[in-house]
């Protein structure tokens, strides 16, 4: 479980995030859609230690979590630029986690095979980044943040840099892994058919405070359409 508890959040004058509380349960997948500049991404990085509030708490697991590192908060982090190591094998990008927190190498290699299974990529493990394409890239990367059984997955548009197609496949891949895992995963996006495509709840960011929060019973009903327009039509430039 995730508890955002009144968080404010500034850079220089620039308040980022205004007194914002959010509460994700176990289990859940939360999407947290806005426009550039909302304080979604912001928000991410607080929950995964990233950054620093100026004020109020973050918990995770019934723990107070603020001033904890991010390698004591059991978090998964994927980004959207990949950030793998060029130099290094898939299999050796899968397993660098565990290999930092000293797992036999009989384990980690175990582990690795199991992931390239999970992530659909069996036999890739000898290839360097450079041999793959986007979105095996980033199903590798997803598969590093799970390497070391996170609690909490964290996504910052991991699928933007993909085309259309790529990105609507690897939306499938995610939502099957998260719930065949049933890890808690807050997903950051600006796209609102990928929100509704992927999220129980969608949580609309504004301007450095939530908007709307919606559940699944809105997303079926198209409301999170209608709130998310006028917030993200300055996308679009209107």
């Amino acid at each position: 479980m995730i508890r955002v508890q009144s968080v404010t959040k500034r850079f220089g004058p620039a308040i980022v995030l205004d007194r914002v509380s959010l509460d994700v349960a176990s289990g859940a997948f939360v999407a947290l859609l806005g426009a550039s500049g909302s304080g979604k991404t912001t928000l991410l990085r607080l929950v995964a230690g990233l950054e620093q509030p100026e004020s109020g708490e973050v918990w995770i697991n019934g723990q107070i979590a603020t001033a904890s590192p991010p390698g004591e908060r059991g978090v998964g982090f994927v980004f959207q630029s990949y950030a793998l190591f060029g130099h290094m094998t898939v299999a050796d990008n899968i397993g660098f986690g565990l290999r930092v927190r000293g797992v036999p190498r009989p384990e980690r290699v175990a582990a690795v095979e199991r992931l390239l299974a999970l992530v659909r990529l069996p036999g890739l493990g000898a290839r360097l980044p450079a041999q793959l394409s986007g979105g095996q890239r980033q199903r590798v990367a997803l598969a590093r943040a799970l390497a070391v059984q996170p609690r909490i997955l964290l996504l910052d548009e991991p699928f933007g840099a993909l085309d259309r197609q790529v990105r609507e496949e690897l939306r499938g891949e995610l939502r099957r892994i998260q719930q065949e895992l049933g890890i808690t995963t807050l997903f950051v996006t600006h796209d609102q058919e990928e929100a509704i495509a992927l999220a129980d709840r969608v949580v609309i960011l504004d301007q450095g405070a939530i908007a709307a929060d919606l559940t699944a019973s809105d997303l079926v009903d198209g409301a999170v359409r209608g709130y998310a327009a006028s917030f993200l039509a300055r996308e679009r430039g209107g």
